[in-house]
């Protein structure tokens, strides 16, 4: 009996291994195909693109920048170059870019939005918030804010625009009332930031900092009848007729 026991466990165990064995023969096949159809067919490769975002962007401007290869399988697509070519327009502020399975790559697109203009080197320049000069226009658009920036170093320039940029934007996005009396604003330093308001008004602004205080300020001196208003130290105004 000892023998039929010792038969039955060996054949026990040869069945188990086999069944391991042929568990794990299995696996790698499937794992073996699903590799190929990821990774190498053109099973899940890319036969579509979607853009969502863009405004004033063509799509197929947007496509050919993109250089999307076609009929590349998904999982294989350099989603980080496709986003630096197209983040490198002069329109978009951001961008993203992501897998959308199993056949789409999906870019979403956040365009820059002029909130003033200036005139730079003898043509009208539309001005994003964060200060960067991204479009021209044909002529003055009235629905944007005037930026007069009397600065010549480059430098000095751009920080001097980022600075009337972040004031303009501020006050576009908290204060409409305001946003409407504002006519101009300029600056010789970022520090010296003039508003031009309707009526001959003008309000020294100072630097960009302690905005929000600036305009709680600001919108209890509007009520006094001025034409200075000075909100730079917006802890001690002052107004002078």
């Amino acid at each position: 009996m000892s023998g039929d026991r010792f038969a039955a466990r060996t054949r026990d165990i040869r069945r188990r291994r086999l069944k391991r064995a042929l568990l794990g023969g299995a696996a790698a096949v499937v794992l073996g195909t699903l590799t190929w159809l990821v990774w190498f067919s053109d099973v899940l490769a890319v036969h579509d693109v979607e853009v969502t975002g863009r405004t004033s962007l063509q799509e197929a401007q947007v496509l050919r920048t993109a250089q999307v290869p076609a009929g590349e399988p998904l999982a294989r697509v350099d989603l980080t170059a496709i986003k630096a070519r197209i983040a490198s327009m002069d329109r978009v502020e951001s961008v993203d870019v992501s897998r959308s399975w199993p056949t789409r790559i999906s870019i979403d697109i956040v365009e820059r939005r002029a909130v003033m203009w200036s005139s730079i080197g003898g043509r009208t320049r539309g001005i994003d918030r964060n200060g960067i000069d991204f479009r021209a226009y044909s002529r003055a658009p009235g629905s944007l804010v005037e930026a007069s920036i009397a600065v010549a170093d480059p430098d000095e320039r751009l920080e001097v625009t980022e600075a009337l940029a972040s004031v303009v934007d501020l006050i576009t996005q908290k204060d409409r009332a305001l946003r409407r009396q504002l006519q101009g604003v300029n600056a010789e330093t970022k520090d010296s930031i003039v508003l031009d308001l309707t009526r001959g008004r003008t309000v020294v602004w100072g630097s960009a900092t302690k905005g929000p205080r600036k305009l709680e300020v600001l919108d209890s001196l509007l009520t006094l009848k001025a034409s200075r208003y000075d909100v730079s130290a917006p802890d001690q105004p002052t107004t002078r007729k």
